[in-house]
């Protein structure tokens, strides 16, 4: 079973992808912000990270940038899922993938298995 860490500040959705991912079988942790993330990454290591962008507290650029820079972190593949403009320095791979908001669910699970395939 794939463990997916889900990060987002919009409830709805944290609900919503929460359910699409469970019902095909995996096991998804939720944080609302990426200091929450970072909690959650030090109880469990996931799979795969899928992060928002804009989010208060930690954005989602933010929190890349802290797994990238942790040694026992830094393999994990990050789908970034937001529908704000993600520019980012062009000497920093900050995440593997980006999906526009509101992916379709077809396009967004296959992106998911695409980057945990391994």
């Amino acid at each position: 079973m794939t463990r997916i860490l889900l990060v987002d500040d919009e409830p709805e959705l944290l609900e919503a992808w929460s359910f699409a991912l469970e019902y095909v079988g995996h096991s998804v942790d939720r944080a609302r912000d990426g200091r929450e993330a970072l909690e959650q990454l030090n109880r469990h290591r996931p799979d795969l990270v899928i992060t928002d962008l804009m989010m208060p507290g930690m954005n989602g650029e933010d929190l890349c940038r802290a797994i990238r820079q942790n040694a026992e972190w830094a393999d994990i593949p990050i789908l970034l899922h937001t529908s704000a403009y993600a520019g980012t320095p062009v000497n920093e791979r900050l995440w593997d993938s980006f999906l526009r908001k509101p992916a379709r669910l077809e396009v967004f699970l296959t992106t998911i298995e695409n980057l945990t395939r391994g």
